[in-house]
């Protein structure tokens, strides 16, 4: 049975004031990591008290660990500690272009050697496993890739809506990457993509990726209170590293190394990534599971009460299922 009530869509907004945040900010740290010098990443960590296990979460495309703070809450009553990253680029870490809208990226793979580092210097050492990971969207790619390269970090993972093959208006991975790479090799490289825009505070629902109002409304309040928030666009360079990790993620060797226990969440009604590409992606894992949601879009976890319930006890029975799994194991160890 789920530990926590669904926070009601009816006066949201207050009740994520004045219960959910102040109920965290007890267990609440924060901090940077510098892999690189002079270019911190930020971190934040809610401890649990009498933790069953750990959980990162990493968050997707014009995102920050903060937009994810009431599924924060809902791990948290699940018994576990948990850690967001603002990846670079995002949030309140180190940008490389002054413009606060537009999100750009050097190399894809800092991503995941970023977020390795905060599971390494932050999750591993705040809080005991077992260990498990979070991805959405751009975020289960950096999920994806650590998984590959860094086997051994974590014991399950769950995997939302993840960026395996980004919608690309119909054009090939390969055409695209063309376009991006001559826009860069043009001098455009921290140039907006040009069918995206930059932030406009009067941003549209109806043109979301949500389906709850109430969470689209909350989040962007916090978006126009505070400029870090405010990302929205790509540069061509950000476009032409996410082909790159897309063509690894629907290639040959996809899911080279991923033996973990995996969960993979799809929205049923996804215009922001290949959903045909997850599922071949997960099929590729030994015994992954595929769960859609239904009346979602692209983020199931803003998505109205019904389809919260159905996304949230699938979640739960997926980590009580994995923690019950290595505490066994300990015991057998033991």
């Amino acid at each position: 049975m789920p530990r926590f009530k669904l926070i009601s869509e009816k006066n949201y907004i207050k009740q994520m004031n004045t219960r959910v945040i102040p109920s965290l900010k007890p267990y609440h740290t924060g901090g940077t990591v510098e892999r690189v010098g002079g270019q911190p990443v930020r971190w934040d960590y809610y401890r649990c008290p009498n933790a069953r296990g750990s959980i990162m979460i990493s968050h997707g495309f014009t995102e920050s660990g903060y937009k994810f703070i009431e599924m924060v809450y809902y791990f948290h009553k699940m018994g576990l500690n948990v850690c967001t990253i603002d990846h670079r680029g995002h949030g309140r870490s180190w940008r490389g272009v002054d413009e606060v809208s537009l999100t750009d990226a050097d190399d894809f793979y800092d991503y995941v050697l970023d977020l390795r580092q905060v599971t390494l210097d932050v999750l591993q050492k705040k809080g005991d496993g077992p260990y498990l990971i979070y991805g959405h969207s751009m975020g289960g790619a950096i999920e994806a890739v650590l998984l590959k390269r860094f086997p051994g970090l974590y014991s399950a993972a769950i995997f939302n809506a993840p960026m395996i093959r980004a919608q690309t208006g119909g054009l090939p991975l390969p055409i695209t990457g063309l376009i991006a790479k001559i826009a860069v090799r043009l001098g455009w490289g921290q140039k907006p993509v040009f069918i995206h825009r930059l932030y406009d505070p009067e941003e549209s629902f109806e043109e979301s990726p949500a389906t709850s109002k109430a969470r689209f409304d909350w989040y962007s309040d916090m978006r126009r209170r505070n400029p870090f928030y405010r990302n929205n666009a790509a540069t061509y360079k950000w476009l032409r590293e996410a082909v790159k990790v897309c063509t690894e993620l629907t290639g040959k060797y996809a899911t080279r190394g991923i033996r973990i226990p995996t969960v993979f969440y799809i929205a049923q009604q996804d215009t922001f990534v290949d959903s045909g590409a997850i599922r071949t992606f997960a099929s590729q894992i030994p015994h992954a599971r595929i769960v859609q949601i239904p009346a979602s879009k692209h983020e199931i976890y803003r998505s109205g009460n019904d389809a919260m319930e159905v996304y949230l006890n699938s979640i739960e029975a997926f980590v009580d299922e994995n923690i019950e799994v290595s505490e066994s194991e300990t015991r057998r160890s033991d």
